[in-house]
């Protein structure tokens, strides 16, 4: 697994692909990179693109990690941040249900412009 980070070229947004297989563990990683890279930049937007990382995690751990890590973390609430992932790809869905519940804008696209435009949409 791997991930990189990097703020958009219009400055809207910050952006981490990763590929390879997702878990809770590796999401706690870059969370933490995007929040700190988010504080310094004031930038409020993100796009995690796992259109090469399938979500491995368990259900028990999606559901600890949105309910626990998050707040653990200490990560902002006034985020909003779109999961990219393939078209084929359902297993991010249930975190990004169970992130909303607790109070997260998260929304997982499948189209790269739609999560764009949502992500520069005035809120």
């Amino acid at each position: 697994m791997s991930y990189t980070i990097a703020i958009s070229e219009n400055g809207q947004y910050i952006i981490c692909r990763v590929i390879g297989s997702m878990t809770v563990e590796i999401g706690q990683e870059f969370a933490k990179e995007m929040d700190s890279i988010s504080r310094a930049n004031n930038i409020k937007r993100f796009l995690t693109d796992v259109r090469e990382a399938p979500n491995i995690s368990s259900i028990y751990q999606n559901y600890e990690y949105a309910y626990k890590d998050m707040i653990d973390l200490k990560l902002q609430r006034d985020i909003r941040s779109a999961i990219l992932a393939d078209t084929a790809d359902a297993t991010h869905n249930f975190l990004e249900t169970v992130a909303r519940n607790a109070g997260y804008d998260v929304r997982v696209f499948h189209d790269e412009s739609a999560a764009i435009a949502w992500l520069n949409e005035e809120m």
